[in-house]
């Protein structure tokens, strides 16, 4: 076998690979199902193994198919990043740009940044995914997203492929429409009164923090009765209800300055420590894997934005 190798079998590769299914793979490849098969065996062929075990009713991997499939979607990355590279060089108004964002994450200037994108390349197509890092981790293996802004569990741990960018904390608070019955109240508000009403939120994976602020024992029932990444659902359940709002403050900037919403934390007593009221993300990318210029540009302007709000 030679050193050269068909780029498209090897997305046909990447695309039984993920469809298991050779009428469903053939439709993403805009070929015949007896042309896409064609493909594969060839591509068997060139390489000298057998990359998929099939039978009437199933298509699953080889041992080698599995080993080999992450190479190949490196293979088609960098072949991807050659071209975004090269049109940069040429100085090309489009490209291509996919990451991810987190429910948490998404707040952070995004609109603002991707607004900045499409003036400084007005061709660009863009991919923005939002979802959760379990969600997401997959999209950036397999090199469907460039990077992804997500916001770290307290004690969380990332493999040592990716490279880590950290984010300013985003500040946290507890929040409650305006003629809610603790804005009413002349005398501070306790920490049990605040137990004493209904939750929403993004409910985070790792609630350590939430029994810290209660002195609680971890395990021990909390009040959520509604969790969703939803922002404007928990927005509107709030000035609706007498719920209490436990999220980033930054979100609710406009609200707070209106007067519809307030913050319940400077009427608290006892006080809590602001770092147990902070929500902290960062940019994870494939480490050892430089990014496109497209990528690299957005990258930059999250940094700058999220430390010029500081």
């Amino acid at each position: 076998m030679g050193d050269s190798i068909d780029l498209k079998r090897v997305r046909h590769l990447i695309y039984l690979s993920e469809e298991l299914h050779f009428s469903r793979a053939a439709v993403r490849a805009n070929l015949s199902q007896t042309a896409f098969s064609r493909s594969i065996q060839s591509l068997e062929t060139d390489l000298g193994v057998r990359l998929f075990d099939r039978d009437t009713r199933s298509v699953i991997l080889t041992a080698a198919g599995q080993q080999l499939i992450g190479r190949a979607n490196e293979l088609l990355s960098c072949a991807k990043k050659l071209v975004a590279q090269a049109n940069d060089i040429a100085g090309a108004e489009g490209g291509e740009l996919s990451f991810g964002v987190s429910p948490m994450a998404s707040t952070l200037n995004t609109v603002d940044i991707l607004v900045k994108l499409r003036k400084n390349i007005p061709r660009l197509v863009l991919n923005v995914q939002i979802g959760y890092w379990d969600q997401q981790r997959h999209l950036l293996e397999t090199d469907r997203l460039d990077f992804v802004v997500t916001t770290i569990r307290a004690g969380q741990e990332f493999d040592p492929r990716f490279s880590i960018i950290p984010l300013p904390p985003q500040p946290a608070s507890v929040f409650c429409r305006r003629d809610h019955p603790l804005a009413q109240q002349t005398s501070p508000v306790s920490r049990q009164q605040i137990l004493n009403y209904p939750w929403s939120g993004i409910v985070p994976s790792n609630e350590a923090s939430v029994y810290s602020l209660f002195d609680l024992t971890p395990g021990a029932l909390l009040p959520w009765t509604l969790s969703s990444n939803d922002l404007n659902l928990l927005r509107e359940t709030t000035l609706t209800s007498d719920s209490l709002l436990l999220i980033w403050r930054s979100w609710l900037d406009k609200d707070l300055r209106d007067g519809v919403l307030l913050d319940l934390m400077p009427f608290i007593q006892p006080g809590w420590p602001t770092d147990l009221l902070t929500i902290k993300n960062a940019v994870v990318s494939h480490a050892g894997r430089s990014l496109s210029p497209i990528a690299q540009q957005a990258v930059d302007m999250i940094v700058a934005s999220a430390y010029a709000e500081r």
